[in-house]
């Protein structure tokens, strides 16, 4: 049952999750985030990175569309001057706190509420006040269609592939 199945098990550890020091620029942010997307691959919803303070504190996260409004005017016509203005300033001014977070050891029903509650697709796992990793939306529907498949109908699958030509 999906009411069973502990964060622990659907999270992703916090090292594979792209992070921010506050005091990092929005231009070493885009920079950055490529050479991450291009070299390791990220998959969807890892690209949005967490913000850290000093001593490793969770901050919040940042949305790729913020980023890219500190540097839309970067992307005018060519032969115009160039001026980094909000490029320059620190991902700490783009920061979205999270509404609300878990434990490992919290059921992902417990992560489904938060997310359904605040609108979010993603919550922060933590442990005695440190980051463990994050649970999102798409992995706990895979895992409860998962255990929908296994549990009720082991056949369902290969049916519905079938008859959707998929």
């Amino acid at each position: 049952m999906p009411h069973s199945v502990p964060v622990s098990e659907v999270m992703i550890h916090r090292n594979e999750w792209p992070q921010f020091r506050a005091s990092t620029s929005v231009k070493d942010a885009i920079k950055i985030l490529r050479i991450l997307t291009e070299d390791e691959k990220l998959t969807h919803g890892h690209s949005t990175p967490l913000v850290l303070d000093d001593d490793y504190n969770l901050l919040g996260l940042i949305r790729l569309t913020d980023l890219l409004k500190s540097v839309r005017h970067l992307c005018g016509p060519a032969g115009e001057p160039c001026e980094l203005g909000e490029a320059a300033k620190p991902v700490s001014e783009l920061v979205i706190p999270f509404p609300a977070t878990v434990s490992p050891d919290d059921s992902i029903l417990k992560a489904l509420d938060i997310m359904m509650d605040h609108g979010v697709s993603l919550v922060p796992v933590m442990k005695d006040g440190k980051l463990q990793g994050m649970i999102k939306l798409s992995d706990i529907f895979n895992t409860v269609a998962a255990l929908l498949f296994d549990e009720e109908e082991p056949e369902g699958r290969s049916w519905i592939s079938e008859h959707l030509h998929l």
